[in-house]
């Protein structure tokens, strides 16, 4: 019988070039000789990262693999071997042997989640099963749930008493019998426990639909330039006046709402992009902890279209945030590194739950179906996937780690700098605008139709925002003559003058600062609006004690519209210094990987330490492995204890479950369970 590590000496050159690429992890630094190898491939963490990349048949031949006890004695494989069910295991160093003496590797089976099984099926009326169900059954099965799944009770054998709990369980097939003495909870029965539909994990792999790539990426770019236009508005938001935090640094209620209000659409899951993509942060300013743009935000406001999509895409796919919990935004319990990890999965698959369960089974177990919901609904957002759902290019770019701006460069459009004005008081670009007619637009009108070609109407409300702003009617006047195909329609041109002509007539300027008008009617309005804030010097002058800017913060919160003036009477831009705060942006979580030329070293390196004299270690390697193993596989151990007193002992036991420091064994010399603590064992040998 050929040992672990003595069948990986065996490997030829090609295998190992297969081994490495599967299991890259084992080999960073490159292993000194073949029994470090060994070792590394048996720790639980490399271990859980292969299995998580087995497909449900994979998983469904291991457990059949388990279940013949191949842990402990060769299993003739070769019906399995042969139509090549075999290969994606033995790739992954995680059966090892001749095909007709193939052995499980060390530690696999302790790395699989207790209790967890692919090949576990709901009985066809479970849902009524589950409905019925008495309390103390249900009580059976929640500490079931909430002890890894496997239980050990004298009321699984079969001639116990079948009207308790545990064997009307059993009867219903809600519980697994496993021997005489244990009892398994079903898979379904646990995700039914945790508040999840039962999954079925397909075994035969799932047809993939026809795609038009040019269809996808048409519908992908036209919703991932929208999302870059909503986080532009944020930002901007942001930059005029950041928002307060609470105490844990989280988004209030009230903020987040307030704050949709001014934008017309939920800002949270572009916080939380804006957050991962470093351009948006949290800081203290003013004494005040806030939400902010950060200085990268600048940079990006000013990138190409394509870049700034490059960015919002690679920042949503980083984002560390759950964005489907229901917890206050940014708060502690909304951030989850490991949400990363799980997101690539999902989108690996294209959020597709057969495809996601058949090539991923034991990832996707752990993900609630609303993560992988509200991970589909979010790709559509930013353009990662279409409504199919299929993946765009761009996110075929980041999934294989390629130039994902050069993807979304060669999407988006070239800019176009002409518009056309209409009648109705709208003005259609046919293509995505130069970023400084966006900014112009903005200011001037309201986006009506957002995508590649977008509309925008003018109104009263946004002529007044850009005169606000401080441009003047002859000024936009003269940027619609020269952006416009055609002569711009009188009725935005009366609009336009119409608005204008009111606006300005109160003049602000800093004396602390004045008030001055030609008519003496605004002057009254003011005082009376602002009293105790301003006082009339004349009917067309007035002061106040107020710096201008906060004058004129306050003239506009009562209805009026100021303009600003220095000295001179030149009017002025009162737009503050935005105030920045650190960026602190998150990275994807990107798995080692081992080129053509390290592999060659490695084997190398491996090759040239020889493959004599190396030890064989036990197929599980401490005493914890080896009384996990024959816990699973029901197999008797020789035990070596220190008892309370400080003697030695020596007991041949059936390991029942190990768990939380301690060991409960079966003595089959007195028929009873004892309890061991770990750190009392001394020895544990295979009887």
């Amino acid at each position: 019988m050929t040992s672990f590590t003595r069948s990986l000496t065996e490997l030829d050159d090609g295998a190992l070039r297969r081994l490495i690429s599967a299991r890259p992890d084992a080999f960073f630094p490159a292993p000194p000789q073949i029994a470090s190898l060994a070792t590394r491939l048996a720790l639980p963490g490399s271990i859980a990262r292969a299995l998580r990349r087995l497909t449900a048949p994979d998983l469904a031949l291991l457990e059949r693999l388990a279940d013949a006890g191949a842990e402990f004695d060769p299993y003739d494989a070769t019906a399995e071997a042969g139509e090549g069910a075999l290969d994606n295991l033995r790739a992954h160093a995680l059966v090892f042997g001749k095909d007709d003496e193939l052995r499980i590797a060390p530690g696999v089976l302790s790395a699989v989640p207790a209790g967890w099984r692919v090949t576990d099926r709901a009985p066809d009326d479970f849902d009524d099963l589950m409905a019925e169900i008495s309390g103390p059954e249900r009580k059976v099965l929640e500490r079931l749930a909430t002890n890894g799944g496997v239980g050990t009770t004298k009321a699984a054998a079969p001639d116990a008493d079948p009207t308790t709990p545990i064997g009307a369980l059993i009867a219903k097939g809600l519980l697994v019998r496993v021997d005489s003495s244990s009892v398994r909870l079903p898979r379904p029965v646990r995700d039914v426990l945790r508040g999840h539909p039962p999954r079925t994990f397909p075994m035969t792999e799932p047809s993939a639909p026809g795609i038009d790539q040019d269809s996808v990426d048409t519908a992908a770019t036209t919703q991932g330039l929208d999302a870059v236009r909503q986080l532009r508005q944020l930002i901007t938001l942001l930059l005029a006046e950041p928002v307060p935090l609470n105490k844990d640094g989280s988004v209030g209620v009230r903020v987040r709402t307030n704050v949709g209000k001014e934008l017309g659409f939920d800002p949270a899951l572009l916080i939380t992009i804006g957050e991962s993509a470093g351009l948006i942060g949290r800081g203290n300013v003013d004494d005040t902890d806030v939400l902010a743009a950060t200085k990268d935000a600048l940079t990006w406001l000013d990138a190409a279209l394509s870049d700034q999509w490059a960015i919002l895409l690679t920042g949503w796919a980083a984002s560390p945030w759950r964005t489907d919990k229901e917890e206050k935004l940014l708060s502690p319990e909304m951030h989850s590194p490991d949400a990363r990890g799980a997101r690539l999965t999902i989108l690996h698959h294209h959020g597709d739950p057969q495809r996601l369960f058949y090539f991923a089974p034991l990832a996707a177990s752990q993900f609630p179906p609303s993560f992988i919901d509200t991970t589909v609904e979010e790709a559509r957002f930013v353009g990662a996937l279409d409504a199919t759902p299929a993946a765009s290019t761009p996110l075929k770019a980041l999934l294989e780690n390629a130039d994902i701006a050069a993807a979304t460069r060669a999407l988006v459009p070239a800019p176009v700098d002409m518009l056309i004005a209409q009648a109705d008081m709208t003005v259609l670009a046919p293509g995505p605008l130069e970023l400084e007619m966006v900014a112009f637009l903005e200011n001037i009108a309201q986006l009506e139709s957002p995508g590649v070609a977008s509309v925008w109407r003018i109104t009263d409300a946004s002529v007044r925002r850009g005169l606000d702003s401080g441009l003047t009617a002859d000024e936009i006047h003269s940027w619609l003559n020269d952006h416009v195909m055609g002569e711009v329609p009188q009725g935005i041109t009366f609009l336009i003058d119409d608005t204008a002509r009111t606006h300005g007539s109160i003049r602000a300027g800093a004396a602390m600062s004045y008030l001055r008008s030609a008519d003496p009617a605004l002057i009254t309005t003011a005082s009376v609006k602002l009293s105790g804030i301003i006082r009339p010097l004349a009917p067309t002058v007035a002061v106040s004690q107020l710096p201008l800017p906060k004058l004129m913060h306050a003239l506009r919160k009562a209805g009026l519209q100021p303009t600003a003036e220095d000295e001179t009477g030149a009017q002025l831009n009162m737009a503050p210094e935005p105030a920045l705060v650190p960026a602190t942006p998150s990275r994807l979580p990107r798995p080692a990987t081992v080129t053509d030329e390290q592999a060659e070293q490695i084997i190398a390196r491996l090759r040239s330490k020889g493959t004599s004299a190396v030890p064989a270690p036990a197929p599980a390697g401490d005493t914890i492995e080896v009384l996990r193993a024959a816990a699973r596989g029901k197999r008797k151990v020789t035990l070596g204890y220190v008892d309370k007193n400080g003697r030695g002992q020596t007991l041949t036991v059936l390991p029942l479950s190990v768990s939380a420091g301690q060991v409960d064994v079966h003595v089959a010399a007195t028929d009873r369970v004892v309890r061991i603590a770990l750190p009392r064992i001394t020895k544990v040998v295979m009887a």
